[in-house]
């Protein structure tokens, strides 16, 4: 008897996370990510349910833990962006890098073979078709957005990647600062923290500060 209720409660708690699971995942916008760590309920029932939910095809599995709630067509859910995929496992305070900071902020017509992303810390593995690079972690502590970075790159590898003059690259990045996009207070934070001499006298010669 003692083990039929344990088989009973277990059946319930599963019900109760795949409901939980359900009612998260429809408040989420197409082209979300969906980490099984942040969902609710034991780690065994949440990842049951999102196995289900994989082969309903309303969810795409990524990597172990990590699903793509996509766009549906008439093959299934649409993949999500490498890119995307990249900025997603790198976390908090990663952006593009190379040729793709350059391409983010309209500064070039190339595209990057593969994404290249600069992330705080540690490079992730486990990655296909991705080149990691790493920077200082305070970079995820500020938490940069990936625009953010991508501004932090131009100006640290100039003039590499980008096809235009310098006041062009000025004039981007102060119409970002307008819109609102970029946060130039904490990008002059990370700017002191980087010490690197050629990012901070870009930074400063760009915005006219001091950093």
């Amino acid at each position: 008897m003692h083990s039929v209720g344990k088989s009973v409660q277990f059946t319930d708690m599963s019900i109760s996370t795949a409901a939980a699971v359900r009612a998260k995942l429809a408040k989420l916008p197409a082209r979300s990510f969906v980490q099984a760590t942040t969902l609710p309920g034991p780690t065994e029932a949440v990842e049951a349910e999102l196995g289900r939910l994989t082969k309903q095809g309303e969810l795409r599995r990524v990597r172990k833990g990590l699903y793509w709630k996509g766009p549906k067509t008439r093959f299934g859910i649409a993949a999500p962006d490498p890119a995307e995929v990249a900025l997603e496992v790198a976390g908090r305070g990663a952006g593009p890098a190379g040729i793709a900071a350059a391409s983010w902020l309209g500064l070039t017509t190339q595209i990057a073979g593969r994404p290249i992303i600069a992330v705080p810390g540690r490079t992730p593995m486990g990655v296909p078709g991705t080149q990691f690079c790493s920077r200082p972690p305070i970079r995820r502590e500020l938490g940069l957005r990936p625009l953010e970075v991508a501004v932090l790159e131009v100006l640290r590898d100039w003039p590499m990647s980008v096809e235009v003059g310098w006041d062009d690259v000025v004039i981007r990045i102060h119409r970002l600062a307008e819109s609102g996009e970029i946060r130039p207070t904490v990008i002059a934070k990370d700017v002191v923290e980087e010490r690197r001499p050629g990012l901070r006298d870009r930074w400063a010669a760009a915005f006219a500060m001091e950093a």
